[in-house]
């Protein structure tokens, strides 16, 4: 994470976007937030951000990686690995395992174990999976 672009917005000024890079991330989570933090590094030349101000930081992440995304609402965690339910038909359903590289909000990125446009199952799949796997 160090070295990403960061866009940094404050309520004091809300049409301008300050930019930055991630300097340095700390090793130790904050017990009152359960977040660990990071120091971005923004020039300041007019002053206008000072100490203690509140401002929503937005990283941008690229990755050259082309991987399969998926609802994530279609992962299944159980016997500590992660499961979809891949439908063929309705008479054929699978239980696959697969591998997952990351979670961003509602969707899920799948390092292995899909192929693209395989069809996975995003709602009531565990009550599937429970009644497939017993």
């Amino acid at each position: 994470m160090t070295g990403y672009e960061a866009e940094v917005k404050t309520i004091s000024y809300p049409n301008k976007i300050f930019s930055g890079r991630v300097d340095r991330i700390f090793n130790v989570i904050d017990p009152s937030t359960k977040a660990m933090k990071i120091l971005v590094k923004i020039k300041n030349p007019d002053l206008l951000l000072k100490p203690e101000m509140n401002a929503t930081i937005t990283l941008k992440f690229t990755d050259s990686k082309k991987l399969i995304a998926v609802p994530s609402s279609s992962i299944i965690f159980d016997k500590s690995k992660n499961w979809v339910m891949v439908f063929k038909s309705r008479t054929d359903i699978e239980t696959r395992q697969v591998e997952v590289y990351r979670q961003l909000d509602d969707v899920t990125y799948i390092l292995s174990g899909l192929k693209e446009n395989e069809h996975v199952i995003s709602k009531s799949g565990l009550m599937i999976y429970d009644a497939l796997n017993d």
